[in-house]
């Protein structure tokens, strides 16, 4: 009975050693040698830490920048990256510029790796900041983001009005308002304006209003081109501007005009003292048809001339003199000889 229980227990032995499988271990030296023997003969492609004790495959780096891509909230310096990995950088630039070239929700910029969730989530930021404060430069959001002015402004342009609830203003591409900011300035610009009477400078209003400066002049050329305000910008876009309403321009007009009729001459310092800086611009302008003489001090018109030369005539047929002065305006001068 012995002998059977001995004869299960060697069975039950010679099972098990069947079953099991035996172990062999390399040493570290003969792994790297192994390895170093496959990569000489390109029989295996790997990437060597900088500090050699450790090696990765390309899909192994691929997989690996996509994981701290996503550790980092979709953006990454490539710096970075190097330093995380611990392989040469030109690994790094060959496989994300790889990446980037495969993969359409990728963008190298500036040596950033950059997903579109990133940009997803920026253009969030962007929106909440431009309801926040009204209106919003691309400068800020350099500063605000690290990121290159250049794209910031497409990132802008991509995503105005879908994402982005605003509007670009025209004259600067790189400036933001909302609608409700620029209804407001509009509100505002079209209300001050409607009440002057006067040239009026144009930084005065901008100033006393505390108005966004580029809008302002956006805004003040819309509202005159389209008839919702009766006068004229003189001067551009610059601190001499001036506003000149038609009422005063009107009241101008029929002030020159009135003089000339009743007295044949108009007087430069005259016309300057009622805001018209360029005399003779503008009697040349508004008396095309008048044949006037420009003097030093005033313009002398046909009505003028026509009696000095009836004076004239008279004397010369009666072989006599005429004294002009009676017949000449009191300001003329040495000068108007």
């Amino acid at each position: 009975m012995a002998d059977w229980e001995e004869v299960k227990r060697l069975a039950a032995d010679f099972q098990r050693a069947q079953l099991s499988s035996t172990v062999q271990k390399l040493s570290e030296r003969n792994c790297i040698e192994i390895v170093s023997k496959l990569v000489e003969q390109n029989l295996l492609d790997i990437i060597y830490t900088t500090d050699g004790k450790e090696y990765l495959t390309h899909q192994e780096v691929s997989k690996e920048i996509r994981e701290e891509l996503q550790v980092h909230g979709g953006r990454i310096n490539l710096v970075e990256l190097q330093t995380i990995l611990n392989i040469d950088f030109s690994h790094i630039e060959s496989k994300v510029n790889e990446l980037v070239k495969n993969d359409k929700s990728l963008r190298l910029v500036l040596g950033q790796l950059i997903e579109r969730s990133y940009v997803d989530g920026l253009v969030e930021e962007i929106n909440d900041k431009l309801h926040e404060t009204g209106q919003i430069t691309v400068a800020e959001l350099t500063k605000l983001y690290d990121l290159p002015a250049t794209f910031l402004s497409e990132v802008v342009q991509d995503y105005i009005g879908k994402g982005i609830d605003g509007r670009l203003d025209e004259a600067n591409r790189g400036v933001i308002f909302t609608e409700s900011f620029v209804a407001r300035h509009r509100s505002k610009i079209r209300g001050a304006f409607s009440a002057v009477t006067k040239p009026t400078p144009l930084m005065t209003v901008i100033n006393r209003l505390q108005l966004q400066e580029r809008l302002f002049y956006s805004i003040l050329e819309e509202l005159v081109k389209g008839g919702r305000l009766a006068g004229a910008i003189n001067g551009g876009r610059n601190d001499k501007s001036t506003y000149i309403p038609d009422i005063y321009s009107k009241t101008q007009n029929d002030w020159v005009s009135s003089f000339y009729n009743q007295n044949g001459y108009l007087e430069y310092d005259a016309m300057a003292r009622l805001g018209i800086t360029d005399a003779k611009s503008y009697i040349k302008k508004n008396f095309k048809k008048e044949n006037v003489v420009y003097l030093s001090t005033c313009c002398v018109g046909k009505m003028l001339q026509d009696q000095m030369e009836a004076q004239l005539d008279e004397a010369l047929s009666s072989s006599g003199w005429v004294d002009a002065q009676p017949f000449l305006p009191s300001i003329l001068s040495e000068k108007d000889a």
